[in-house]
């Protein structure tokens, strides 16, 4: 009789010890409302991307992303003068009715804008592409353009322009460009942006030639600047749809503007990248323009 006991009782011991060690393997199913039920269930509906698949949408973000760095230093140099509705009460007078020139056919919400960016822009080139925006179509306009060195708060000296041109031309609503070559004049066949010198430029549309108050216009500022040893290497080895956002990464301004519209002729969807860039300037009505041409 003890020894059957003795028996018994060894195999009650190894048999809960046998229980215990499987217990210690397995893993407590959770409760139906834990978050650990939650996760996993998530998990299994919606498995977690592919490598292949994540590095495809990254792509597709980057390619579109553009960020200019813009110029924190400095005074606001941009200035628009462009609303004529404060013009039409005015042509019943008899000292103003040259108004019916130029500007009798724009309309009341017409603006002129420059492409440019609140404070000056940059750029690596000697005679640089500038581009300026209308919101309507012109035909047969004089459009004035002027360019001078900014002068300095102490300089109260005044002098002819370095550069003063009257364009006689046609264009579409949008962009426009305009190459340094068009602007100069005879007498400086050879003018280039010096480098590191501050330059403002003005597009101007007379409405009357006798009341330059009432000019249509717009300003903005450019600074020819020597490239960097980094940025230099960077744009030798950069492929040529990578430019642009290396421009404006650099701020490099005019010309991540130029490069943009000149891939815009070949790749119209880059008209969105281009209003992104717009649109960190503060240059909305051509931001909103060029964002309902990429659609179309």
């Amino acid at each position: 009789m003890n020894i059957i006991n003795s028996i018994s009782f060894r195999l009650a011991i190894g048999l809960a010890f046998g229980i215990s060690i499987l217990g210690g393997c397995q893993h407590s199913p959770a409760p139906i409302n834990s978050p650990n039920h939650e996760s996993s269930e998530a998990t299994e509906i919606k498995p977690a991307p592919t490598p292949k698949v994540v590095k495809l949408a990254l792509m597709s973000v980057t390619r579109d992303e553009i960020n200019y760095q813009a110029t924190e230093q400095g005074k606001i140099t941009r200035a628009f003068k462009s609303d004529i509705r404060g013009l039409r009460g005015l042509r019943g007078l008899r000292g103003l009715r040259g108004l019916r020139g130029a500007c009798e056919p724009l309309k009341d919400d017409f603006a002129l804008h420059l492409l440019v960016p609140k404070r000056t822009g940059k750029t690596l080139k000697a005679r640089p592409t500038l581009y300026w925006w209308v919101s309507q179509s012109l035909s047969d306009v004089e459009v004035t353009f002027i360019m001078d060195k900014v002068s300095s708060p102490d300089d109260f000296e005044f002098s002819s322009p370095l550069i003063k041109k009257v364009l006689k031309m046609s264009v579409t609503k949008g962009i426009q460009a305009l190459p340094f070559a068009k602007i100069l004049p005879p007498s400086l066949p050879n003018f280039a942006l010096e480098p590191d010198v501050e330059y403002q430029w003005t597009l101007l549309i007379a409405c009357h030639p006798d009341f330059p108050s009432l000019d249509i216009k717009a300003t903005g500022t450019i600074m020819r600047v020597v490239p960097s040893a980094i940025l230099s290497e960077a744009i030798e080895t950069a492929i040529d749809s990578e430019l642009p956002n290396l421009y404006a990464r650099y701020g490099i301004w005019y010309d991540a503007i130029h490069k943009l519209s000149v891939q815009i002729q070949n790749q119209p969807k880059l008209r969105r990248v281009l209003a992104i860039l717009a649109r960190q300037v503060g240059l909305n009505k051509v931001a909103d323009y060029e964002l309902l041409i990429s659609d179309q």
